[in-house]
């Protein structure tokens, strides 16, 4: 006695077998509705590539920036004891 016989009208679903080609048709429309849903999806994949992308070029292009500010933020008074930090010693 398989599982299938004992369910109440012997495996059927609303009175279809549930043969190979149901099973590959439910397979079929599951992998149908995740490519749709990537797709509808794939304008934002590729904004927040191309967004992180940016802001990696931003980072490399403020980079000189940001070490001349270290530069000359040590460039501070000899004897200020203000330890390497931004607020006034």
């Amino acid at each position: 006695m398989t599982v299938l016989s004992a369910v109440p009208g012997g495996g059927r679903l609303m009175g279809v077998m549930m043969d190979a080609q149901w099973i590959a048709g439910f397979a079929g429309g599951y992998v149908a509705a995740a490519v749709t849903v990537f797709l509808l999806y794939l304008p934002f994949l590729v904004l927040f590539g191309v967004l992180l992308l940016a802001a990696g070029l931003l980072e490399l292009l403020a980079l000189p920036f940001l070490v001349l500010f270290r530069r000359l933020r040590g460039r501070g008074k000899p004897g200020s004891s203000s330890g390497g930090s931004w607020l006034p010693g």
